[in-house]
């Protein structure tokens, strides 16, 4: 192989391991915010790791809409995807998105287990 051609596909490679470094940081330094912070205006065009409770679940066409709620704290969510299977109105969600302008636009969601109740016995 010429020597040219080693130098290029050194160079390439090196670009992409420096772009799958910066993609895992980015999602490393994600920030968890409650909806008394998102409210706030302070993460406005972030990404964050928005927690709380769900509430108006809704879903229609592929989309899900729902509210999280902490407190007196609220913000509209829109997740296009499936939804997961526990996830009901009362689960504690992690919504993972751009938030806008008070409103998160998730591309991931979690629902989380058991919300500090304890396990339920398994049945024999």
């Amino acid at each position: 192989m010429k020597r040219k051609n080693k130098f290029l596909f050194g160079g390439v490679g090196i670009l992409v391991l420096l772009l799958v470094l910066g993609v895992t940081t980015m999602n490393a330094t994600t920030t968890f915010v409650t909806p008394a912070e998102a409210e706030s205006g302070t993460y406005d065009g972030e990404w964050v790791n928005l927690e709380g409770q769900v509430t108006d679940l809704q879903r229609a066409n592929g989309r899900i809409t729902f509210q999280v709620t902490e407190n007196d704290s609220s913000v509209p969510v829109v997740y296009e995807g499936t939804m997961p299977e526990t996830m009901q109105n009362g689960r504690i969600v992690v919504a993972k998105g751009a938030l806008r302008d008070g409103k998160l636009k998730a591309q991931d969601l979690s629902v989380r287990a058991h919300e500090g109740e304890e396990r339920p016995e398994k049945s024999k």
